[in-house]
């Protein structure tokens, strides 16, 4: 396998350790496309592998599912930049309203302004479109001559 250039890149390390630390299959079901589109990537395979498929949204949904951010609220709060993971973003940003603690309720207000909040969203689930039904009328052979 030949090394291809995205995988020098940062996002391609992310993925490389998740799938090292889990499953392909758990991977891509988490970041909502296909256990083959995870594996093409990884081993430079398919479209993939001959640069006639672009990794820019797979390398997107990488960086804000897998990623770390600094987190402005919390760096502003503590006075030094924090850093999280994608995952503690989204946990901060996409929950209830929290109407306990005032600071909580800050951050939670702070989330809805940030530049990572929509990119930090849960995935959704793509609809299950049901295959369509053969029909039960048998096909006409196509070896066979038709009556005249």
């Amino acid at each position: 396998m030949a090394k291809l250039p995205y995988m020098d890149e940062p996002w391609f390390a992310l993925l490389s350790a998740a799938c090292d630390r889990t499953s392909r299959t758990e991977v891509a079901t988490r970041m909502g496309v296909s256990q083959p589109m995870v594996c093409q990537v990884l081993n430079g395979s398919g479209l993939y592998g001959t640069g006639q498929a672009s990794t820019a949204r797979i390398a997107d949904k990488v960086v804000h599912l897998l990623g770390q951010y600094a987190c402005p609220h919390l760096s502003e709060q503590h006075g030094a930049v924090r850093v999280i993971s994608a995952d503690e973003c989204r946990m901060y940003a996409h929950r209830n309203a929290p109407i306990g603690s005032p600071r909580d309720l800050a951050h939670w207000q702070a989330c809805r302004k940030c530049a990572h909040f929509s990119l930090s969203a849960p995935v959704q689930p793509r609809e299950v479109k049901p295959r369509k039904k053969a029909t039960d009328q048998p096909t006409a052979n196509p070896l066979e001559e038709s009556p005249r």
